[in-house]
């Protein structure tokens, strides 16, 4: 429901905040005054293309507001939920626009003109105009006519949706199964892919080893140099080596160790360094003397390890991928070996299936069909009271196989010729704004309770018509308001005195400039709208509006 809607700087609206009550909403005011600007406002703020002429004159920036009671609105709630909003009972819609740049904000966070869109579409009807309508949309028309015979349909279209989809199921395992030759080809790929993995005999850890091994051939003459020079060094003929000059220390110290107990010590340090480096030029020698550069060895290791890389590039960043790579085309390949079986049995399911969803399709488009004709007559019934007699409602079917979805092989489409004579055609081309308006409270008053939009705008239902017909759109116009919320600009007094919460529009002029202000009548000034509507003066004129109102509020107790 839609509780308050503030407009600064839209046409001649400088800045107003309304309040709606749930039920019938009226607003009124002279020719002229700006009453459309209202629902433009509102269009605006639910989506509508951001019209630069509407910024008022001298302003830059317009904008709209909207509060919306969403308690009642589960629908909405979850479409919410799944644009990762919060769940809240509350949805507050800002958008504004400048000369350059518009701007969207849903419960304070920005938002794209999309997901607008998505949200409002099941809040808000404006019904009169060529916006935000959902019942102009032919996509909605099948939904409409489900929802109106749900009784006979809704489990009739489950089935349907049931079979579609295990149909569809099978369909995609087929095609994930490909055709034989597709089949054949894919398996001689694995089987290339397994048998080169397998042929290598890959191990965790292997290729650190072989690279360790392959850096040490690599760099084999400069090793068995290096160990051959620090051998030396440690014991070598040369007369400086490491060796003599301990000895040649130790010696020198061994004659007077007996004087001092502390050289004594440094004796015995340079006698454990002498061995530990002889152990180590001893191990250099052996190094040195072992060291095989097997050139056939060289060669295995260097192609290996070409091999494991060739191997990673393909089928993996490490061996464990690789490994994880054969494995995968091991279990795909089995699967492939089966799958010629598979396909002829899932060949088997499609066809019955297919044959179960079109006979289930045949059955739920009678259903429609008879949904359709009951429908029709409902509302070729409420536009003759509503003053379009002679119109011809028609629901269109196109179906077929190849329409097949989870609703069935229908298509379906509303159609109305709204005067007598004239060829019937689709809603969205209906030229009269008053016909459309009427057209669409007629199909409202019947559908109000199933299509769970919550607020309905009526955009001047009541144009070119007056009085018994006028007294019967304030009647239907009550009829929805008990169920939904409806704002409804109206000329006719007949409505203004069947309103729940009625707003004037006006236009003032002050200081050379022109201004239009909307606000709530208390009883007494719905009472002087409803003389001004029905042009009536004096004494006379507020009689006829009070006795008009108070037959109003009888009928309306009536019809709750």
């Amino acid at each position: 429901m839609l509780q308050s809607l503030r407009i600064k700087n839209i046409a001649l609206i400088e800045d107003c905040f309304l309040e709606f009550g749930e039920n019938l909403n009226v607003l009124s005011g002279e020719t002229g005054a700006g009453k459309s600007v209202i629902i433009d406002s509102l269009a605006f703020c639910l989506g509508a293309r951001a019209d630069k002429t509407l910024i008022r004159y001298g302003e830059t920036l317009a904008s709209v507001e909207a509060v919306f009671d969403l308690s009642s609105s589960p629908a909405v709630k979850r479409k919410m939920t799944d644009m990762g909003m919060d769940d809240e009972d509350l949805l507050i819609i800002y958008r504004s626009m400048t000369e350059n740049k518009s701007e969207i904000r849903l419960n304070g966070r920005p938002a794209t003109l999309s997901m607008l869109k998505e949200i409002t579409r099941l809040l808000v009807d404006i019904l009169g105009q060529h916006e935000n309508q959902s019942l102009l949309s032919v996509s909605s028309h099948i939904e409409l006519l489900d929802q109106y015979g749900e009784d006979s349909i809704g489990a009739l279209k489950d089935k349907v949706g049931s079979l579609y989809r295990e149909y569809k199921e099978v369909e995609r395992r087929l095609s994930d199964l490909g055709n034989e030759s597709d089949r054949a080809r894919k398996m001689d790929i694995l089987k290339y892919q397994i048998d080169e993995i397998a042929a290598a005999e890959l191990k965790i850890g292997e290729e650190e080893e072989l690279l360790s091994a392959r850096d040490r051939f690599r760099n084999s003459e400069k090793i068995v140099t290096a160990v051959a020079q620090s051998a030396a060094s440690l014991d070598g003929d040369d007369a400086f080596s490491v060796q003599t000059a301990i000895s040649s220390a130790m010696n020198a110290l061994r004659s007077v160790t007996s004087f001092d107990k502390k050289l004594e010590e440094h004796y015995e340090r340079l006698d454990q360094a002498y061995t530990e480096i002889k152990d180590i030029t001893e191990e250099l020698n052996s190094y040195a003397e072992s060291f095989d550069f097997d050139e056939a060895t060289a060669s295995y290791v260097e192609k290996r390890v070409d091999l494991i890389r060739s191997l990673k590039r393909k089928y993996g960043g490490s061996v464990e991928e690789v490994l994880n790579s054969y494995k995968q085309f091991s279990e795909e390949y089995s699967f492939l070996m089966s799958a010629d079986e598979m396909a002829e049995e899932l060949n088997r399911k499609e066809i019955q299936l297919r044959e179960k969803l079109i006979s289930a399709s045949e059955t739920l488009s009678k259903a429609r069909h008879s949904s359709a004709e009951k429908l029709s007559k409902e509302i070729e019934k409420e536009l003759s009271e509503l003053g379009m007699k002679g119109s011809i409602f028609e629901v269109s079917f196109e179906s077929g196989e190849d329409f097949l979805s989870p609703e069935g092989f229908d298509r379906v489409e509303f159609l109305i010729s709204p005067n007598p004579g004239e060829p019937l055609r689709s809603l969205a081309k209906i030229i009269s704004g008053g016909e459309m308006s009427r057209f669409m409270l007629a199909l409202k008053v019947i559908t109000a309770r199933i299509d769970g939009i919550g607020t309905l705008v009526f955009d001047e239902v009541d144009a070119g018509i007056s009085g018994r017909i006028g007294e019967v759109v304030a009647e239907k116009l009550v009829l929805v308001s008990r169920s939904r919320q409806v704002l409804t600009i109206t000329h006719l007094p007949q409505v203004a005195a069947v309103s729940d919460r009625h707003f004037l529009i006006e236009k003032t002029t002050e200081r050379g400039k022109t201004h239009t202000s909307i606000y709530p009548l208390t009883e007494e000034g719905v009472l002087r709208e409803i003389e001004r509507l029905s042009a009536g003066v004096g004494t006379y004129g507020a009689l006829h509006a009070k006795e008009l109102r108070e037959l109003a509020n009888k009928k309306k107790a009536s019809l709750i």
